[in-house]
């Protein structure tokens, strides 16, 4: 939550000074100025507001690992259409192949274990995505 008020004091603080000093593009009266003034701070808000795109956890490392196997294994006799499936992949999950082979190093032997008893396991379930 911290990280987010920074963002919101850079966007707030200028505006905030502007209406002090009566810098505006056309004078009105005080109800179109603090219009103006709150439609930023709205939008800094929301922007603000978004998710940060997902990192690499467990969940994503399954689903990307279980896909690729089964793209491969659909595209077996044309490996550029695999490549070219897989990195849209990650792009759809927000990740890179680095983050993923650093995500996959870091795992204890257990957690690889337990992974890809997942892995399988989500495999069967979207297999019949990719016939």
């Amino acid at each position: 939550m911290k990280k987010y008020w920074i963002p919101i004091l850079i966007l707030a603080v200028p505006l905030v000074l502007l209406g002090l000093t009566g810098c505006s593009k056309q004078p009105g009266t005080g109800e179109e100025a603090a219009e103006e003034t709150e439609q930023p701070a709205e939008e800094a808000a929301e922007t603000a507001a978004k998710p940060p795109a997902p990192k690499m956890n467990d969940d994503v490392y399954v689903e990307i690992k279980a896909r690729s196997a089964l793209i491969y294994e659909k595209y077996k006799d044309d490996p550029d259409q695999a490549q070219k499936e897989i990195e849209a992949l990650y792009e759809k999950k927000g990740v890179t192949f680095a983050e993923y082979k650093e995500f996959s190093g870091k795992l204890t032997f257990q957690q690889t274990n337990d992974l890809e008893k997942r892995v399988v396991d989500f495999m069967q379930k979207i297999a019949q995505e990719y016939r």
